[in-house]
C-alpha cells in the first residue's frame, strides 16, 4: 500500500485530495436524476437507479492514513470509474480493476486482476479471451487518462459526459464491447 500511497502523491491534484481527506458529499441520486440530461450526475443517477444500486454502498472506515483514504475513495467512486469508462458493472470489473492497477497500483485491484486471470485460466479457459480482453483494454485506456483519483467528480455532476471524458482525454470510451455498461441496461435511453 505504501508504493500506491507514494503513486497518488506523485499525481499533484491527487494529493491535495488525499492531504485534505477530500471524499465529497454524500450521493443524493434524487438530487442528481434532476441535473440535465447528459450530465455525469443525471446519467450516473439513472445508471445506478437502473440497476438497483445504493451509491453509499460501502462501509466506512475512519481515515487515519493516506492508505485508507486511497480505500475510501475508490469505494466511493467506484460506479463513477464504471460510468465515466463505460465498463459495465457486471462483466467489466477487470477494466476497472486494470485502470486501478496501472494508474495508482491500488494492492486489491492488482490481486483481483491477476486472480481473475488465474482462474480464468485454470477454471473457465473459455473465459480467458474475454477476461484478457477486458484487461487489456483497461490498462490501454489507463495510459491514456488522467489519473482518476485525481478527479473531484461531487463538484462536477452537472457536467457532460462527453466533455468529463474529453477533458480526462478518454478518447475511446467502452461502448459497444460485451463488457460495456451500455449493453448491459440497453433499455437506457441515454448518451453514452
Amino acid at each position: 500500500m505504501q508504493a500506491c500511497v507514494e503513486r497518488v502523491k506523485a499525481i499533484p491534484e491527487a494529493q491535495i485530495l488525499m492531504e485534505t481527506r477530500y471524499l465529497g458529499l454524500e450521493i443524493d441520486l434524487e438530487a442528481l436524476s434532476q441535473l440535465p440530461q447528459g450530465s455525469l450526475g443525471h446519467t450516473y443517477a439513472a445508471v445506478m437507479k437502473a440497476l438497483g444500486f445504493d451509491p453509499n454502498f460501502y462501509r466506512r472506515r475512519q481515515i487515519e492514513t493516506d492508505g485508507d483514504w486511497i480505500t475510501m475513495r475508490l469505494r466511493k467512486t467506484h460506479d463513477i470509474t464504471h460510468l465515466i469508462t463505460g465498463f459495465g458493472p457486471t462483466g467489466g470489473e477487470l477494466g476497472v480493476l486494470s485502470i486501478q492497477s496501472l494508474q495508482i497500483g491500488y494492492p486489491t485491484s492488482v490481486l483481483l486482476q491477476v486472480a481473475s486471470l488465474g482462474l480464468a485460466l485454470k477454471r473457465r479457459p473459455e473465459k480467458l479471451q474475454y477476461v484478457t480482453q477486458q484487461t487489456a483494454r483497461g490498462m490501454g485506456m489507463a495510459l491514456e487518462m488522467q489519473p482518476l483519483i485525481a478527479q473531484r467528480w461531487e463538484e462536477g455532476w452537472e457536467k457532460p459526459i462527453r466533455q468529463w471524458r474529453e477533458e480526462l482525454n478518454i478518447t475511446n470510451p467502452v461502448i459497444d464491447e460485451p463488457y460495456s455498461l451500455k449493453n448491459r441496461l440497453p433499455e437506457l435511453d441515454l448518451d453514452w
